[in-house]
């Protein structure tokens, strides 16, 4: 079973010089150095930020349903305590404004508050700079928007698939008036390249002829990619990365990435993705 506290107690000693490791280590009972080992090792250093690095990556949307359960005057308290962009935009929804200047104490205890209510008064995350090594952690560096358009970039390998379905020249036209030059230029590439397995597809039969109906299906269809491509990794990076997209996106990439999908599916997926998050 995974256990977080190996894990970052692996990511400390990894960071210690060999002697000192060497000296720690020492006081593990044998079976407690053997699982350490097999462990993947990490890199870098580690930030001291603890949730002060959470609340800053989670999408301001996933802390509205926590503030609505609070008054009026205790969300102001709230509002203070976050980020100027997140107050702005939970405060308009809340028809609220901050508070003020609060203390840093205070301010510390209402952030410890709201990263409760998403991971649970017991829950254990890891800090981001404590997470296995992982072809997708470059995925935590990217903004919402950054995210929401590069899921749509992936969404192309199940539109791809689907236009050589279609013979009616208004209707392709109509799709690719719809598409971003960026876009167009990376339908180009992938239809050099389609896939070489099938999933389920897009749903073009349902398309109610709209742009808005269009973007819809894409953006599903990019989650799905998305989600698939995520499956087996670690809980969370994934946590992290469904929380940086706003909390409908992020609690349907988080269901995506449960299913089962078979190995070389999931690989080739993974290698997609890395093309359009460089």
């Amino acid at each position: 079973m995974r256990n977080p506290i190996e894990l970052v107690l692996k990511a400390f000693l990894s960071r210690c010089p060999p002697e000192k490791k060497a000296a720690l280590t020492r006081f593990l009972p044998e079976k407690e150095r053997i699982r350490l080992e097999q462990l993947p090792s990490f890199s870098g250093e580690p930030s001291t930020e603890g949730h002060v690095r959470v609340i800053d990556q989670v999408h301001w949307s996933w802390f509205l349903p926590t503030l609505k359960a609070y008054s009026p005057k205790e969300q102001k308290l709230f509002l203070s305590a976050v980020s100027p962009r997140a107050a702005r935009n939970l405060g308009h929804i809340l028809d609220n404004t901050p508070a003020g200047e609060i203390t840093e104490t205070a301010k510390a205890f209402l952030r410890s508050l709201l990263v409760s209510s998403l991971i649970g008064p017991e829950g254990r995350l890891l800090p981001v700079d404590y997470l296995p090594p992982s072809r997708f952690k470059p995925l935590l560096h990217f903004s919402k928007k950054e995210l929401t358009e590069r899921i749509d970039l992936l969404a192309l390998h199940d539109l791809s698939m689907e236009l050589r379905q279609i013979v009616e020249t208004k209707t392709l036209k109509k799709l690719y008036s719809f598409l971003t030059p960026a876009e167009k230029a990376r339908l180009q590439q992938i239809s050099e390249h389609p896939d070489s397995f099938t999933l389920p597809r897009m749903g073009l039969e349902r398309w109610d002829g709209t742009e808005e109906g269009f973007r819809l299906l894409l953006h599903r269809k990019g989650l799905a990619r998305l989600g698939a491509g995520l499956s087996g990794q670690d809980p969370d990076l994934i946590w992290y990365i469904c929380h940086q997209l706003d909390i409908g996106r992020g609690n349907l990439l988080f269901k995506l990435s449960q299913k089962e999908v078979n190995a070389p599916i999931v690989e080739a997926i993974a290698k997609q993705i890395e093309e359009i998050f460089p």
